[in-house]
């Protein structure tokens, strides 16, 4: 009887309809159907050079004090020229007098950034969509500016969540009514392209041997958090700002921590009250910004001084990171301890719920051990309360497959500030939930793990948490 051969699998492509398989798949038709974009095999990338004035009032249509090629990541907002504000800006050189003119404005402008950014930089711009009668996109008008007129790679498009309802003050069109119900916003969008080529102009091991930027400072959680494609951050208060629109500093401090190297240069043509260049000094990149405003390239000044006064320690505090994300920490804290891994991501008895790690302590009785939250750098761990409201009912689940005969110990990146909703829930659910809870780090969640560990059967919690 002949050997028996596996069927060579049929090679897909682009179809009217799409299709399922992406094994060797030839996508080259969907790719055909668009105008392509300026590829580049060029790898200059410049050597850092001081930034001699980092806060420019100027039109950012001629930014020729920044050089051809120098800037690694543009993260800008630009003004909406809506409402009020609109009308006062209006009576300035240099305001568009309509959405036409305003387009031709972001055209110019990003143009200008096209020629800044070094091979493989990118730029990415935060913008509300506008009106609801009739809706105007503004995020595709910025896409077909940034893709089809500049030539630029295309990467991606951030949804901006910033919070998770509208008040009931908002225009709601028709209320309860099919006759005009209208969206209302609570999110925003980030478009993100690249000059040239997809990835950044040589690998960091090459720019490390030539003196270049190539340190990047981004954590596992953070790195698997930001290239999500949804970005739930709290907006910025326009008064406690001092600006009309700012963004929150978190936004483009995650982008740069996403995008960037350290000592890179970042670039905001639209600086406003200077949020992207406070988050580009926290994180030791380089930072220049344009603003047609005098008083708003002052208050930008003013806040990055504050950054840059504020000691190192306090700009940026993280625990040690070796790489490992909080899962690898959780279990590395539990091992340390003194306890025996029996089980990873392993199933209850009775229940649908998988339980992180399961060990015994020295005596042999076993332990259960949840994590709860990711240890990024903005509201890590319990700190959020979607996590601490999942890990609840996580908790519940478990305690009802081990019918409350396991001691269950939650290992977190960071505890809820105390009287926090967050916290406020957890004591009120009490013991019960759970034997203990332990924050990743501490030196005394890491002494109670190993009294734990080696005191076998235990019946209370040691003071700590509880």
């Amino acid at each position: 009887m002949g050997r028996s051969s596996t069927p060579k699998r049929r090679r897909t492509s682009t179809s009217a309809f799409g299709v399922g398989g992406r094994e060797s798949h030839d996508a080259s038709g969907f790719y055909g159907r668009f105008r392509p974009p300026v590829l580049s095999d060029d790898a200059t990338v410049l050597v850092p050079e001081p930034v001699r004035e980092p806060f420019v009032t100027g039109d950012a249509r001629d930014m020729s004090t920044v050089a051809d090629g120098s800037v690694a990541l543009v993260v800008t907002s630009p003004p909406y020229f809506a409402g009020k504000q609109y009308e006062v800006e209006l009576e300035r050189d240099g305001i568009p007098a309509s959405y036409l003119e305003y387009l031709q404005l972001l055209r110019d402008v990003f143009g200008e950034c096209v020629r800044t950014l070094e091979p493989g930089g990118r730029i990415a711009v935060n913008v509300a969509n506008l009106g609801r009668r009739p809706y105007r996109s503004l995020s595709a008008d910025v896409i077909r500016i940034l893709g089809d007129d500049l030539g630029l790679l295309l990467r991606g498009e951030l949804i901006w969540q910033k919070a998770e309802g509208a008040s009931g003050s908002c225009a709601w069109g028709s209320f309860r009514q099919a006759a005009n119900p209208v969206l209302r916003d609570i999110s925003e969008r980030v478009v993100i392209a690249s000059k040239g080529r997809f990835d950044r102009a040589l690998d960091p091991r090459r720019r490390a041997a030539a003196g270049l930027p190539h340190r990047s400072t981004v954590s596992t959680d953070d790195f698997m958090a930001l290239t999500l494609d949804v970005w739930s951050i709290p907006p910025e208060q326009a008064r406690r700002v001092g600006h009309p629109a700012p963004f929150p500093v978190e936004l483009p401090e995650q982008l740069i921590r996403l995008y960037t190297f350290e000592d890179d240069l970042v670039l905001d043509p639209f600086m406003g009250s200077g949020s992207a260049l406070v988050a580009a000094a926290k994180l030791g990149r380089r930072y220049v910004g344009y603003d047609l405003d005098p008083d708003y390239v002052a208050l930008a000044r003013t806040r990055v001084d504050a950054v840059l006064a504020t000691p190192p320690r306090l700009i940026e505090e993280r625990p040690p990171e070796d790489g490992s994300g909080t899962p690898r920490r959780a279990e590395q804290a539990v091992t340390a301890a003194g306890f025996t891994i029996t089980g990873r991501k392993r199933r209850v008895p009775g229940t649908a719920v998988t339980v992180a790690l399961t060990a015994t302590d020295a005596a042999g009785a076993p332990w259960y051990f949840e994590v709860a939250g990711a240890g990024t750098e903005h509201r890590p761990g319990l700190t959020r309360p979607d996590v601490v409201w999942r890990t609840l009912g996580r908790l519940a689940a478990l305690r009802g497959g081990t019918g409350g005969s396991i001691p269950i110990v939650v290992l977190t990146p960071r505890l809820p500030r105390r009287r926090s909703e967050g916290d406020t829930a957890i004591r009120a659910a009490g013991r019960d939930a759970c034997f203990d809870i332990v924050e990743l780090g501490s030196p005394s969640g890491a002494a109670r793990l190993a009294r734990y560990a080696a005191s076998g059967a235990v019946v209370e919690p040691l003071p700590g948490f509880w």
